[in-house]
């Protein structure tokens, strides 16, 4: 079982939602933190509500940062390693999202989710593995998304970069294999967040209103794989269903994909 007391964890998007959780549930396992989003002043809350919580942890370190901005991301991991010495565990969250039908996305939209979801976790990977290949291992948590296993429905964008994430996190899992560096990819699905809320809406559909999962749940699963050294956590029973209906019944995961397109579609736009 991996220990997360005393590890150096780096999270991005560590301000809010899944990322904030996840840094909660951290400290309280007694992790070393450092925070990081585009706005300090929203780090500060969080790191106020760990210092409430958890006196005797730690004081998080916070370093604004877009991840999407190569220099940025380089003084981020710099700084972690300057005043912790090192980081054990990278936890890639930062994302953004654009919610409509495909053809009405512009392709700046396309490029933004991509910079974001997925050249954002790429900067950050390439400046960590140096430094976990000089102590000898490591940890990278990539934060995917059921969506990443299949096309959902208004989602192109998003889908297209979490696939990305996952394409890059399963060819590095094998070339790392002799490091001593892990790997773990995270498939949530629908969470409580403000996510949703501030997405770019583009037209021709509305969101589900189904079950979402709040977020403080999600951080104690992916906690518990931490401690557990899983590889993949696929965290609802709808994202489990899916990954197996795509192996063994791909038609009953297009049929369902087709009737979701149908049913969220603006009318008027049909």
């Amino acid at each position: 079982m991996a220990k997360i007391e005393g590890s150096r964890v780096l999270v991005t998007g560590g301000s809010s939602g899944i990322g904030r959780a996840t840094c909660i549930e951290l400290a309280k396992r007694g992790a070393i933190l450092a925070l990081t989003a585009r706005r300090l002043k929203t780090l500060r809350k969080v790191s106020d509500e760990i210092k409430d919580a958890f006196p005797d942890v730690q004081a998080p370190l916070l370093i604004p940062c877009d991840v999407s901005d190569r220099e940025d991301a380089i003084k981020l991991v710099k700084k972690c390693v300057d005043h912790l010495g090192g980081i054990d565990i990278l936890i890639n969250n930062a994302g953004i999202g654009v919610y409509g039908k495909a053809e009405m996305t512009a392709l700046d939209d396309f490029r933004s989710v991509m910079e974001v979801n997925f050249f954002g976790s790429v900067n950050l990977i390439l400046e960590v593995l140096p430094h976990m290949k000089k102590t000898g291992g490591g940890l990278i948590i990539n934060i995917a998304s059921v969506a990443a296993m299949h096309g959902v429905p208004y989602m192109g964008a998003y889908c297209a970069s979490k696939a990305a994430l996952v394409a890059l996190s399963q060819s590095l899992r094998a070339e790392l294999a002799t490091s001593g560096i892990s790997i773990m990819i995270v498939y949530p699905g629908y969470t409580q967040t403000n996510f949703f809320r501030v997405e770019k809406k583009v037209g021709g559909a509305r969101r589900p209103a189904g079950r979402y999962v709040p977020a403080k749940k999600v951080a104690r699963s992916i906690v518990n794989a931490i401690e557990n050294e899983r590889q993949d956590l696929v965290l609802t029973l709808e994202g489990k269903a899916l990954k197996f209906s795509k192996v063994f019944i791909p038609w009953l995961a297009e049929g369902a994909m087709q009737r979701i397109a149908y049913k969220l579609a603006d009318k008027k736009e049909v």
